[in-house]
């Protein structure tokens, strides 16, 4: 499976779920456009996918970080704009990362913006203030899109 199937099999099962969705969107695509500018680094085609038909929101208790329609860059969480710059004033958050959701428990989950797959994706890592190049922390999916699915797939 490729990661946009892996995002519409996920897309399928929120729309099947309406009383455990939770999701404000889509974001118009001069929001994504933007968001890119903002943060440097592009947005990857599943997550951008993500973004233009949810937005941002949740699936039962797992909150997807992303943009409010027109809210830019956001001022709080679960703007993946301001939570990013945000997360750039710690110490060694790398540029060309994204950040999509809080862990709950401590690390944060992004797009690894530095290492690019053959369908233009990133990976999703678990990055924390420990992360370094000798430690560089946990490779949670190949995509947004199969993360999406995994994430959605845990709480059916």
């Amino acid at each position: 499976m490729t990661a946009i199937t892996d995002f519409e099999s996920a897309l399928a099962t929120v729309q099947a779920n309406p009383s455990s969705s939770d999701f404000f969107g889509p974001a118009p695509d001069d929001n994504v456009d933007a968001a890119e500018q903002m943060l440097g680094v592009r947005i990857p085609p599943s997550y951008r996918r993500f973004l233009t038909t949810l937005g941002v929101g949740s699936f039962e208790d797992a909150e997807f970080y992303g943009i409010v329609a027109n809210k830019i860059p956001g001022s709080s969480v679960p703007s993946m704009i301001w939570r990013t710059l945000e997360d750039r004033k710690l110490a060694g958050y790398p540029k060309t990362h994204i950040t999509i959701m809080s862990s709950g428990y401590g690390p944060i989950f992004c797009l690894d913006g530095s290492v690019v797959s053959s369908e233009d994706e990133y990976p999703v890592v678990e990055w924390t203030p420990a992360t370094s190049v000798a430690n560089p922390g946990e490779r949670l999916a190949d995509s947004f899109g199969t993360f999406f699915l995994d994430e959605v797939s845990k709480r059916i």
